[in-house]
């Protein structure tokens, strides 16, 4: 029994990490701060502590339950193995490129952390605090950049933005994935527990979000709103007092909007006015309708034609930007007046199969499918597995216009693991009900 409780703390607490930690970790390298490779090596040394872990505590912990869920990750996992023998670059594909580190022992980490996530034990009570703490420290960072007040002097990024937030993750569009992510977490404080720090806590990760100016990421917030909404409505329905909640919530949002605006200028307004140009310009098949979406649309173009020379193993984890020099320098070089050459899709599935391949993105689909569907089925348990799935959905539909990052997709792969988890949220205890007579 002590065994257990030690294998159980020691996991619990790996997961602790996971969510709370490595999001802060920047470490200066060579002059410059880095945030994809230290967290990459902050991951591993998890991974690592976790594989000893299961290893020692085989009785305690389990490696890879035999569900529907757990069969396609296992399927996505043997694929992607394969496609780095097809691989433009097999070293490149393994360790990942100098500038993503997303490779294939990256791709270990991630199904490490959905493991680490799945053996986890009755971590509501401290995990969506964590969550939200280390979330609004990194909102606040990005609040300060944003208004020129960061303390890290900018020659000490990798990339100068300006004009943006990108806090602890080197990127607007990361950040804004991260948030995506974080969003619904203090809203359950604030809806559920009755928590008004949760409720500042969304003002600022809200204000965050719109300091990155993705686009792509407004959506998806939006679209976890919105099914924190339904997933409540599905589950239980909304009392008065909960809708009272949901108005606080909507003229918080209202008020943190207009407070952008008066301090931004007109950012807002022609970021989000120009996802509907953006939209009309593509379906009215405008002659410049391929740099819709910030050239996404002409992106998608040349990644479509190698999915179609590639389709089985693709080109390989990480090696995209090395086939389309080999294919496309001249045509894109004849088109932008010089040649600039993408390193992702801006679409994870599609970059998915133009790295390991159609199959690939098959199994990695019918993961995703399942892992939803054991999770909507824990859905009547507790409630809070309603801004788990709903932070799931914002990930699922920011990731059409985004790309998958070592300073991100770790978290995603927690999500899907405490979802379909059968001991990371115990299942709530139902009060008891007392005869009328008791009743005073």
């Amino acid at each position: 029994m002590k065994r257990d409780i030690e294998a159980t703390k020691v996991n619990n607490f790996l997961l602790y990490l996971l969510i709370g930690v490595v999001p802060l970790i920047v470490i200066p390298i060579d002059g410059t701060l880095e945030t994809a490779r230290t967290k990459l090596l902050a991951l591993l040394c998890i991974s690592l502590v976790f594989l000893c872990l299961s290893i020692g505590r085989r009785d305690q912990i389990t490696f890879l339950e035999d569900t529907l869920e757990n069969r396609f990750l296992a399927g996505y996992f043997i694929l992607v193995l394969l496609s780095l023998f097809f691989s433009l670059n097999p070293q490149i594909s393994i360790l990942g490129s100098r500038y993503r580190h997303d490779g294939f022992l990256a791709f270990i980490t991630y199904c490490f952390a959905y493991l680490i996530a799945r053996n986890a034990k009755n971590i509501e009570k401290l995990f969506f605090p964590i969550v939200s703490v280390t979330s609004v420290l990194i909102a606040l960072y990005a609040v300060l950049q944003f208004y020129e007040l960061d303390p890290v002097p900018l020659e000490l990024y990798a990339l100068e933005w300006v004009g943006v937030s990108f806090a602890t993750m080197g990127n607007p569009n990361f950040l804004g994935s991260y948030l995506v992510l974080s969003i619904p977490i203090p809203i359950y404080l604030y809806f559920y527990k009755g928590k008004k720090s949760g409720l500042l806590a969304y003002a600022i990760l809200f204000l965050a979000l719109l300091t990155t100016r993705t686009r792509g990421s407004w959506i998806g917030a939006f679209l976890a709103l919105v099914s924190f909404l339904a997933l409540h409505h599905y589950r239980s329905g909304f009392t008065r007092t909960q809708w009272k909640k949901v108005l606080m919530v909507f003229l918080t949002s209202i008020g943190i909007l207009v407070l952008f605006v008066f301090t931004s200028g007109n950012i807002f307004a022609s970021r989000f006015l120009s996802i509907f140009t953006d939209f009309f310009s593509i379906i009215r098949e405008e002659e410049t309708a391929y740099l819709g979406g910030s050239s996404r649309v002409y992106i998608w173009g040349k990644v479509m034609e190698l999915i179609r020379m590639r389709p089985f193993f693709g080109f390989g984890l990480d090696t995209m930007y090395l086939a389309m020099e080999m294919y496309f320098r001249g045509q894109i070089t004849s088109d932008f007046g010089k040649y600039k050459n993408w390193d992702k899709a801006h679409n994870e599935y599609l970059n998915v199969a133009v790295s390991s391949g159609v199959f690939s993105l098959l199994a990695y689909l019918g993961f995703l499918f399942f892992a939803l569907k054991k999770g909507m089925r824990n859905l009547k348990k507790h409630e809070a597995y309603v801004p788990l799935l709903a932070a799931i959905i914002g990930y699922l539909t920011q990731a059409f216009f985004n790309i998958q990052v070592v300073m991100v997709y770790y978290i995603f792969f927690v999500y899907l693991g405490i979802v379909t988890s059968e001991t990371a949220i115990m299942e709530e205890k139902k009060p008891v009900s007392l005869p009328e007579k008791h009743l005073i």
